[in-house]
């Protein structure tokens, strides 16, 4: 019997959902799956009982909490899809608006991390939902796969000056076999979640996070990492740098 889904957003740019769509799986899943509630494809606009639901976007709006709380009290299982619901997201950098991850206001059985979740991630966690296994998400943090890493230590106490390479410093890893941490730029893989196959990196781009760490809270993992080093005036005068993905909010379930 096939498993009943409903796909929905919240506040999002919708990359998450964009991405999903765009997986070579997705045909497949369409046929191994019965979609029970999905606005971007179908008009079907009531909410009925089903046994997964997927929902992209971070909580921003009042009336939000209630779609999502009906939502809750139909699924059987509800994940949270991307890195703004499961941690609040690039919201939590606003000044003017609050985002909450879904797990403030209704129980979460699992999370797709990522802005977006990694096709390879995505495209896995969502046949073994079909299949109505468990996700499985990395224990690992990202150095441990990293092609930076060369098992070089950092050259402590180190200072860190930016967020990222200015153009002209960016290297690929077949050209840089320096940690960007050693470079004096930020990169949060030593506590973010291995699975994204490191696309910013092979890029030439830090990792900034938006997996998610480990475990514990997002923001009390950032701020124990940057405890460790001298941190340039520029970026202390720079509150975003903790709040790139989530704030902590009190009383919360972030």
């Amino acid at each position: 019997m096939k498993l009943k889904f409903l796909i929905t957003s919240l506040t999002s740019c919708t990359g998450c959902i964009s991405t999903l769509i765009s997986l070579d799986i997705f045909p497949q899943f369409l046929e191994r799956a019965k979609i029970e509630y999905f606005p971007f494809i179908s008009d079907n606009l009531e909410i009925k009982e089903c046994d997964v639901a997927l929902i992209e976007g971070c909580v921003s709006e009042k009336n939000q909490i209630e779609y999502l709380q009906e939502i809750r009290k139909n699924a059987k299982k509800l994940y949270a899809l991307g890195t703004c619901s499961a941690f609040g997201g690039i919201l939590s950098l606003s000044n003017k608006k609050e985002s909450y991850p879904i797990s403030k206001f209704v129980e979460v059985d699992g999370i797709i991390p990522g802005c977006p979740p990694p096709p390879t991630l995505l495209g896995n966690c969502l046949l073994r939902l079909v299949e109505n296994k468990k996700i499985e998400l990395s224990l690992k943090n990202m150095c441990s796969t990293c092609p930076l890493n060369n098992h070089e230590k950092l050259d402590t106490p180190l200072t860190i000056e930016k967020i990222v390479p200015r153009n002209d410093e960016i290297r690929f890893p077949e050209e840089n076999l320096s940690c960007f941490l050693n470079e004096g730029i930020l990169c949060l893989g030593p506590v973010t979640r291995d699975g994204c196959d490191h696309l910013c990196i092979k890029q030439g781009l830090p990792c900034e996070g938006c997996l998610g760490p480990v475990s514990k809270g997002f923001t009390s993992n950032l701020i124990n990492f940057l405890s460790l080093f001298n941190l340039s005036k520029d970026l202390r005068k720079y509150k975003g740098i903790f709040y790139r993905f989530s704030k902590s909010h009190v009383g919360g379930k972030n």
